[in-house]
């Protein structure tokens, strides 16, 4: 019994570190060839001020993990992008998060909300044409990494098309977790000490 009980909580161990792992553990900020690597690649699609941002946001990286806030309006009629056509705004966009989707969970990156809009912003300050909305979610990414793989990934930009085809105007930008009540990794936690302890308790009993 007592070597059950210990495979038993080393199993338990076993998966949780990997799913620290996962989650982003040893995640480590960008090195400087990363930073060069990706200088290369973004410098060609941002003005000279936009990149200086995204140039900084880089050499500030601290290897933790960033939230993604994306609001969204979508198109009545879905556009067509260089040949692509969609019935409506949902299949336009449920194509481009068919790729995008499963490329940030395989890199412990994940939505942690996604909501619809119940009605017009009621506050709209300094910004025009900002009422109207679709949905607004949260986005957790593992690390600036991550971003920057999806966003220079070449196949994104194929799938990129998709999106355009589906939003008529949208803002995205990332903010640090300074408060983060949504915490995945007590869940998993508690999910696991649960699951230890119902199997211990299997064992006992059954040894009794």
């Amino acid at each position: 019994m007592k070597k059950k009980l210990i495979i038993t909580w080393v199993c338990v161990g076993v998966v949780y570190l990997l799913f620290l792992i996962w989650n982003g553990l040893f995640t480590s900020p960008l090195s400087t060839q990363e930073i060069e690597k990706y200088t290369e690649i973004l410098q060609q699609d941002y003005s000279d001020s936009e990149f200086q941002q995204m140039r900084s946001f880089m050499e500030e990286d601290d290897g933790k993990p960033i939230i993604m806030i994306n609001v969204i309006k979508t198109n009545d009629i879905p556009k067509t992008v260089n040949g692509k056509t969609f019935s409506s705004a949902e299949e336009a966009l449920a194509d481009y998060e068919g790729f995008v989707g499963p490329f940030l969970i395989k890199r412990g990156s994940y939505p942690i909300f996604n909501g619809t809009s119940l009605m017009d912003a009621p506050e709209v300050w300094g910004i025009e044409n900002a009422r109207e909305w679709t949905t607004g979610s949260l986005v957790r990414y593992k690390s600036r990494r991550v971003m920057l793989e999806l966003s220079t990934n070449p196949v994104f930009r194929e799938f990129h098309d998709s999106k355009i085809a589906g939003i008529e105007k949208t803002f995205a930008f990332p903010v640090s977790a300074d408060i983060h009540l949504v915490n995945l990794g007590l869940f998993i936690a508690m999910f696991l000490m649960v699951i230890g302890l119902s199997i211990s308790l299997f064992i006992i009993k059954k040894a009794t």
